[in-house]
């Protein structure tokens, strides 16, 4: 997979591309809101299957499996951060995300490469809406979204069976694509006349 934009490359993460992803996973930002981006602790040689998995996903044309894309400055040739992508267990939709080394934030890298993504996708495989999900407590997250076009569903509290408890509270997206001919798209699109008023 590969998508251009103006200053970026978004593409599948190659073998030689381990250093870069192994410092996107144990850069201080990514860790505080994400420190199982690949999986806790992860060394070296676990990022070179990581990336060999996420090869054979695209190769297979997996679009339901977890992966990272490659998100490449087209000038410099370098890794600045990845795009996360693949259909969340939990809520049975296709979920977008997105991490950057610090010293690349606040460049709109992230907000240009998960806009050519969802619109790639959308596109491609006749899907109306990607989510993202994120913290409550991630505003940089929360601008970003809002700047590639998702746009806030609900703020959710999380329950947890197992344990028997809430969990933290996180924020709901939706980005629709350009085609969609979906009339309910949030709270309010479709005007409430009561329950039953339609039957």
């Amino acid at each position: 997979m590969l998508i251009e934009t103006e200053r970026l490359i978004v593409r599948t993460f190659r073998e030689k591309d381990v250093s870069a992803l192994y410092q996107i996973a144990y850069d201080p930002d990514v860790l505080e809101y994400c420190p199982d981006l690949l999986k806790r602790d992860v060394t070296e040689a676990e990022v070179l299957e990581f990336i060999q998995d996420f090869i054979r996903i695209d190769a297979e044309n997996d679009i339901d499996t977890w992966r990272c894309y490659a998100i490449e400055n087209r000038e410099t040739g370098e890794v600045m951060g990845c795009v996360t992508f693949g259909k969340n267990n939990m809520l049975n939709e296709y979920e977008i995300g997105w991490m950057m080394l610090k010293k690349h934030t606040k460049k709109g890298y992230a907000s240009e490469a998960a806009q050519a993504y969802a619109e790639f996708f959308c596109a491609a495989y006749g899907v109306d809406y990607l989510i993202v999900v994120m913290d409550v407590d991630n505003p940089a997250s929360y601008r970003v979204a809002e700047k590639c076009g998702f746009k806030l569903f609900e703020k959710r509290t999380v329950y947890d069976y197992h344990y028997n408890r809430y969990g933290d509270d996180y924020y709901y997206f939706r980005r629709y694509a350009a085609g969609c001919t979906r009339r309910e798209r949030f709270y309010g699109d479709v005007p409430y006349t009561g329950r039953g008023a339609d039957l």
